[in-house]
């Protein structure tokens, strides 16, 4: 009998710990599956759209979970172009037939019956508590009228604003320059046209500015989601080069209808380049007519790339008349000027391509 009180105290301090093993395993097991639901990835897409797309808070989604947007966008440009998509309309969650390479897992957002943005998932780099590798968003697709798809051409020493954020030099990529250019400038350091095209950017009230080498605000010019930026050319110097342009390009139209000869025209132009050989031999197609005149005429997209090298952009539409006929002949060209002893020459004209 003596025995018992022991065996008890043994018998029941195994059952203890035994249920406190049972206890601490049933909490670690819960723990763990609460670590492993979190990490799928239906929860996270789930996550990203109630607590933040849904109330239009695309930005603070794109901060956390790593959807790519352009940095030159603000928060409040951002959430007033998605709610603009979204149309009050509310959003579901449904898996996706498109593939990217690299992710396995993709699912649709859609407001109403229209499709908003696709998420692509993959496996995360890192493994989180209890060494469980959750997923990522990896990329993200907007539907195509959410983006602003524009771009702005700018000289290299001009510096440019976007939304009051400076643009890193580093996105602005330099344009070809013509061989007429190229010829001329050689091993030279210029003032080239850069090419800026904000990635991602889906602000459609943006800000801009533009500031000359000495720190003048200059003028940005918009036709159909192209912004050309002035250099800060001297008014003087501008003029000139706007004089020059637009007579040349005017004389060399009237001569392509035989109411101007080559000689009478010659002034303007650097006779020994392969632009003016090429104009003295052309073959002239006339349109009959009595009478002429320049209409919409325009210049504009001036740049200046060292002390005696230009080009800029001159467009008018050239009528010709014929008692009560009238036919159209439009100019639109890229002008190519040099300065030289003898002022400026033309060397080259450009006609401009559709982009």
């Amino acid at each position: 009998m003596k025995n018992k009180p022991l065996f008890y105290k043994i018998y029941f301090s195994v059952i203890a710990v035994f249920l406190v093993l049972l206890i601490v395993g049933l909490f670690f097991l819960n723990s763990v599956l609460a670590v492993y639901e979190s990490a799928q990835p239906t929860v996270i897409v789930n996550d990203v759209v109630e607590k933040y797309l849904q109330n239009g808070d695309l930005y603070g989604a794109a901060q956390k979970y790593g959807i790519s947007i352009s940095k030159y966008d603000t928060k409040e440009n951002v959430n007033k172009a998605f709610k603009e998509l979204v149309n009050g309309e509310k959003l579901s969650v449904g898996s996706s037939g498109k593939k990217l390479e690299g992710y396995t897992e993709v699912y649709g957002i859609k407001a109403g019956d229209e499709s908003v943005v696709t998420l692509f998932l993959k496996k995360a780099d890192k493994a989180e508590k209890y060494g469980i590798k959750g997923y990522k968003i990896g990329a993200a697709e907007f539907n195509d009228d959410f983006y602003n798809n524009i771009e702005f051409i700018v000289p290299s020493d001009v510096r440019l604003e976007i939304n009051g954020i400076e643009v890193d030099k580093s996105d602005r990529v330099n344009i070809d320059l013509p061989k007429v250019l190229t010829d001329k400038i050689g091993d030279k350091e210029i003032i080239v046209n850069q090419s800026f095209k904000p990635q991602n950017f889906v602000s459609k009230d943006f800000t801009y500015k533009a500031f000359s080498s000495d720190g003048k605000e200059v003028e940005i010019v918009e036709v159909n989601g192209v912004y050309t930026v002035a250099q800060g050319i001297d008014e003087n110097e501008l003029n000139n080069l706007k004089n020059h342009a637009i007579n040349a390009s005017q004389g060399y139209a009237k001569f392509m209808q035989e109411d101007a000869s080559l000689g009478s025209i010659s002034h303007f132009f650097d006779t020994s380049t392969e632009f003016y050989k090429y104009v003295r031999k052309t073959e002239l197609w006339v349109w009959t007519h009595n009478g002429y005149r320049f209409e919409d005429v325009t210049f504009g997209e001036a740049h200046k790339y060292n002390d005696n090298l230009y080009s800029c952009r001159v467009s008018f539409t050239h009528i010709l008349t014929w008692g009560n006929k009238i036919y159209k002949d439009y100019f639109d060209k890229y002008i190519y000027i040099e300065k030289t002893a003898n002022g400026l020459k033309v060397i080259d004209m450009q006609s401009i391509t559709a982009k």
